[in-house]
Order: C-alpha cells, then structure tokens, then sequence
C-alpha cells in the first residue's frame, strides 16, 4: 500500500518531528512501530514527484520539470510507454490494481487517466487538488468544475462529505473484501491532506485552540485528520487478517510551503525549490515484514527507488533498468548497506536562469 500525502507536507508538522501534533493514537501507533526514513528524498512540486515514481526515471530527464497538472486543457501526461506505480506480479487475472483519490499526472486524453493505464479502480479526482466538500477544481484560469469519479462516473453524490472520509471508507471496503483471498493488491491511497484550501472537520480544528495563525492550526487539523483516517486502514488490513503480509508506505510527495509556520524547520527551503525544505520528504515504513523495527534509515532514498524496491519485495529476482535502486534489503533488515550515493534533485533549463541541484 503506498500513501503519498498530497503537497505541503510540512517536516516540522508530522507526527514524528513536532510535540504540537495531536495524535488520535491509531496511524501514531502505527508510525512509532515503523521504519522511519530520514533522508526520502523526493520532487518540489507534486506532478513532477508522481511523474518520477511512474516512470521510474529522474523527471528532469524525462518528463515534466516544473509546475502542477491543473487542467485537462494541459497538454501534460506520463508517456504511456511508462507503466503506473504497481509493479507487475502474476495475479491469475485477478483485479489488483486500486487507485483511490488523485490521479494528478495529467488527463488531457482518457487514455492517460487510471483505468485506461492498468488501475481496475479508481475513485477520487484527477485535479492536483480541489475543495475538500464540493469537490470543485479550479484550472489555470480560475474557472471551477467539478473533479470526483467513480470509476470513470462522474459521482455527484459526493458533495458534501470530506474527501478524506470518502477515500478512508472506500478504502476500507476494498481492503475487507479481500479477506480470505489470496491473490494480493497494491492500493495506491495519495491523501488529498494537507493540501489546501484549508478545510478540515470542526473535530480537528478544535485540537489546537493554542495555535493561532490560521493556516497552521489548519494544517495541523488536517494532518490529524489524516492521522485518524489511516489508523482506520490499519485496522482494516488486521480485521480482514491480512495485515501481516502487508507493506504500508508513506511518502510525502513535496515539501511544505511558506506560508505555514516553522513548516520545514530545520530544513532550508519550501515546495518548488530544490533545497531540502522543498525536496526532503517525511516518510516511513511499516511492516510486519521488517526487522528489527522501530528504527531509522538514514541512507538516501530518492522517489524513484519505490518501483524496484517494491518489486524486491515482492519476490522478483530480474529487476528492470532504470534511475531506481533495489533498497529492499537495506529496508528490511536495517544491516544491508544502503545502495543510493547520488541523485539529481531537478534540472530545469525552462527557468531563466536554469535551475538545477544533485547530491554526489
């Protein structure tokens, strides 16, 4: 199960780097059980990061270098040469691919959105973000249209109630299903938290009556939200019994903006540069499957080491060429020497002057 939470996901405000977080005591539980990883390194903006773990390649080399998929009208989307996330197991025909909320790596044709590139569900939207309530989206020009499907159904019926417990139930009916089957899944669960505009249930605002810059207590509120949510999930994967054989990832996509307080704090930067504040992501890992565990990783894990990472394990002995790093085993025992020494942060000759940053 893989969980990139959607943009601005603060470093100072995660559940494992700030005392001011309000944990709700289930994805808290899961966290502090987990493999922490300190240096997952990711893209500064949120369509060029899931674009690097789509197609396995530094963004920079092959696909979108800056700005975000607004827009059907945006002629942007990950080549179709380029398989999605899932790596490929035998599944004897099997549906095994769920995608739940955004898409967000470009849908100016059907033939670039979920259920046209190997997903058998997907239910969310294919905006970068959009109104947590109305589910509207707005493009480039400001106009807002409504951003939420059911598979490819245009799904009005979800007006009204938060994203976040939409794709939390959905998810959780796809995971309780498989219960007593053995076929696996891979469900690809990006969180619209904490992406604004800032909405969140009264429940979590009410959490940090301490706080009182606005766009902070909000983003607080969300990540609790969030917090709640995947607990939920994890419970889920034990009820249907087959969280003992499950991987959970969770990965921010970019870095927190500049606008929420002490958002990054140590980390030098914001979403869209390629310093650290931009391009280092708060992340973990956790399994039954792990050694050793709770722990930290402190090798360097670029986004597009997901691919072959997850590949490794599950099971392949012949693994694909490309930017990617098999860090399966250093992941999993915690005693394997980590494989990455080098990655490139971004090269965008589209800016004047070029921007551009890598770590050797």
């Amino acid at each position: 199960m893989f969980m990139p939470p959607e943009n601005r996901s603060h470093w100072s405000h995660t559940l494992w780097h700030t005392k001011s977080m309000r944990n709700i005591d289930l994805a808290y539980n899961t966290c502090v059980r987990s493999l922490k990883i300190e240096f997952g390194l990711i893209q500064s903006v949120c369509s060029i990061g899931m674009s690097g773990v789509s197609t396995i390649r530094y963004s920079a080399l092959v696909s979108r270098k800056t700005g975000v998929v607004k827009s059907p009208g945006q002629e942007f989307a990950v080549l179709l040469k380029f398989a999605p996330l899932p790596p490929p197991v035998q599944t004897n025909d099997s549906p095994w691919l769920k995608a739940i909320n955004q898409w967000h790596v470009g849908f100016c044709d059907w033939k670039y959105t979920p259920l046209r590139r190997g997903f058998d569900t997907f239910y969310g939207f294919y905006c970068g973000s959009g109104d947590y309530y109305n589910h509207t989206c707005n493009d480039n020009s400001g106009h807002a249209d409504f951003d939420w499907r059911d598979q490819e159904r245009v799904a009005k019926e979800v007006k009204g109630t938060y994203s976040t417990n939409l794709v939390t139930n959905r998810a959780v009916e796809i995971i309780v299903d498989q219960s007593g089957k053995e076929n696996p899944i891979f469900l690809y669960l990006p969180y619209q938290n904490v992406h604004d505009p800032d909405e969140a249930p009264d429940e979590y605002f009410e959490l940090y009556p301490e706080v009182g810059h606005h766009d902070t207590r909000y983003t607080l509120a969300s990540v609790s939200a969030m917090d709640h949510s995947i607990g939920m999930v994890v419970d889920a994967l034990k009820t249907a019994g087959i969280y003992e054989n499950t991987i959970i990832i969770f990965s921010s996509d970019n870095g927190g903006t500049s606008h929420v307080l002490d958002s990054n704090t140590p980390l030098k930067g914001h979403k869209g540069s390629v310093w650290e504040g931009g391009t280092r992501g708060a992340a973990f890992i956790h399994s039954p499957l792990l050694e050793n565990t709770p722990r930290s990783y402190n090798g360097l894990l670029h986004i597009t080491d997901w691919y072959n990472t997850l590949l490794a394990a599950a099971g392949a002995t012949e693994l694909p060429q490309n930017d990617g790093y098999n860090q399966w085993d250093a992941l999993r025992t915690g005693t394997a020497t980590p494989p990455r020494q080098d990655f490139i942060y971004n090269i965008d000759e589209t800016q004047d002057p070029l921007t551009g940053a890598i770590r050797a």
